[in-house]
């Protein structure tokens, strides 16, 4: 199992040090809103590859100054791109130009040597990085870096014949891959390693076959296609309900997948369940209920016995986000239809490199429509060389899911007994255990993360600014990582984000990784001691 210990590093400078495919930079905790603007831009999967694909682009379609452009790896992201910008500003143009090889060449080569891009003015700027943030659709670092090698032998197609060019390498492009078949073989690992994991201890369910997973390049991806997938075409059911306090893209990811009305119960509360109850028994209709287990980043879980009962009675779809429970430590399938899972986070665990799972639930009565939807949206764009270094990394998930919640859960009882501490947030110590404790697995933890508010502000802000570890925006990192959770995820809402969801905005966020225990513990009593020396 791999261990590795950086401490905090400068900010902007990548986690792990050296890192060139790093899904997390080093921030620090009173950021201006230049420096959050550019680290909310690199957070959210602009990768410098990308941007230089993007600067190749326009330069070769000697596109305008003020027309900026986004790279999708397939034609039906770009053309929901598209759309949404059509939507926002119908008096702007917007085009689609597809890059593609210009001669025969390896069909697999071929395959992965083509995008689609979405040129928009100015104007349409901020809706398209909405999309792009909020949907996950963009290309991959590295798909970014093959395309980059082979647009000298790619031609453009567009509509707008002003955008259609020539390769300017006319010779018969030679590309020295590094997979085969698109990594078919590395892929069907990673479904078969999340079936095994995921299949339901209880007696009477059969095992997830790799069948029943689905493969993305991205988390949100994952997301979003069970969002997309599940809008039914009968405008009375066209609700989606987000129970919790989710992470902070999916209520949006939800709410701009075409449903007629979405609703975010942002406590979770009983309360909140009671009264859907109620509303359901009048006669409300809803599609589906999308939750976390446990949520993000204040780490309470749903009744989901309660609400797969509800679910039953009322014909409504139960999604459910297990990427911070794990596949490890909890088992929820016997309550839900379709877990979706971010792999970026522990399951790599490295921070160099992206993916997202959905396993549909092989015996939930809504099997064949909520699988037969997914299949017909459903579009391989999983960069060959992305999935076999997610398969590498994933190879000790379990070990590493093990060690980290074992010491978490540690650090967590330190924590809540400091004097210092207003609020510790984490699943065996928030009133919600009970419901963890009816999903945990026999053998199973109580996760990574953990959510710290202090009674002083004053304090988080010492407390963090002087802890000895990587301080960046992710989770299940094998190192640590810390994060002054709202002022990242709540930048310009953190009022409502208090006010609605309770998130403080002085909480620091740690996500525990594989350091030696004792080690991570002298690292947090030093920060404690420096932040509270006046007590």
């Amino acid at each position: 199992m791999r261990s590795i210990s950086p401490h905090m590093l400068p900010v902007g400078e990548p986690n792990p040090p050296n890192e060139k495919h790093v899904s997390a930079n080093s921030i620090l905790l009173l950021v201006p809103d230049t420096l959050y603007s550019r680290l909310s831009r690199d957070r959210f999967g602009m990768h410098p590859s990308v941007r230089k694909l993007m600067d190749a682009v326009r330069a070769r379609l000697r596109t305008p100054e003020d027309l900026n452009c986004l790279i999708f790896p397939s034609a039906d992201a770009a053309a929901r791109c598209t759309a949404r910008l059509s939507a926002e500003h119908p008096g702007e143009t917007c085009h689609t130009v597809k890059f593609q090889s210009h001669q025969p060449a390896d069909e697999e080569a071929l395959r992965w040597a083509a995008f689609f891009v979405v040129l928009f003015p100015q104007a349409c700027l901020s809706t398209a990085m909405h999309f792009w943030k909020v949907f996950g659709d963009g290309i991959a670092g590295r798909h970014a870096e093959h395309c980059l090698a082979a647009l000298p032998s790619m031609d453009s197609y567009a509509k707008d014949t002003v955008f259609e060019s020539s390769a300017p390498c006319r010779g018969h492009p030679t590309w020295d891959l590094q997979w085969v078949n698109s990594a078919a073989a590395e892929k069907e690992s990673i479904r078969s390693l999340i079936a095994r994991l995921v299949s339901s201890d209880q007696l009477g369910y059969r095992p997830v076959s790799s069948h029943d997973v689905f493969l993305y390049p991205k988390g949100m991806c994952a997301i979003a296609a069970v969002a997309r997938a599940l809008v039914p075409h009968s405008a009375e059911l066209s609700e989606a309900v987000i129970y919790g306090w989710p992470y902070a893209e999916t209520p949006l990811c939800v709410k701009e997948s075409d449903y007629k009305r979405s609703t975010l119960l942002s406590a979770g509360s009983k309360q909140e369940l009671d009264e859907l109850e109620s509303s359901l028994a009048a006669g409300r209709r809803i599609q589906v209920l999308f939750c976390e287990v446990p949520s993000n980043p204040q780490l309470r879980t749903p009744d989901l016995p309660r609400i797969h009962a509800l679910a039953a009675q009322y014909n409504f779809i139960v999604a459910v986000d297990d990427t911070l429970g794990t596949f490890v430590n909890i088992d929820v399938l016997p309550y839900v239809d379709v877990i979706m899972t971010s792999l970026t986070k522990i399951f790599s665990g490295m921070c160099n490199v992206m993916g997202g799972s959905v396993v549909v639930n092989p015996q939930s009565s809504h099997y064949t429509t909520i699988h037969s939807a997914l299949t017909a949206l459903y579009e391989d764009t999983y960069f060959p060389l992305e999935a076999m270094i997610m398969s590498q990394n994933a190879s000790d998930f379990e070990e590493r899911v093990k060690q980290c919640s074992a010491s978490a859960l540690t650090i967590a009882n330190l924590l809540a007994k400091h004097p210092s501490v207003a609020q510790l947030y984490y699943p065996s110590l928030v009133p919600s255990r009970q419901f963890y404790d009816q999903v945990r697995r026999k053998d199973g933890g109580y996760g990574y993360l953990l959510s710290i508010v202090f009674h002083k502000p004053e304090t988080a802000i010492r407390f963090y600014d002087v802890l000895d570890i990587c301080k960046g925006p992710s989770v299940g990192t094998n190192f640590s990582l810390a994060i002054p959770y709202s002022l990242l995820a709540h930048f310009r809402e953190q009022d409502w984000a208090e006010s609605e969801g309770g998130i403080d905005r002085h909480m620091v966020r740690i996500s525990v990784g594989l350091e030696r225990e004792e080690d991570l513990i002298a690292r947090i009593q030093d920060a404690l001691t420096a932040a509270t020396a006046e007590y």
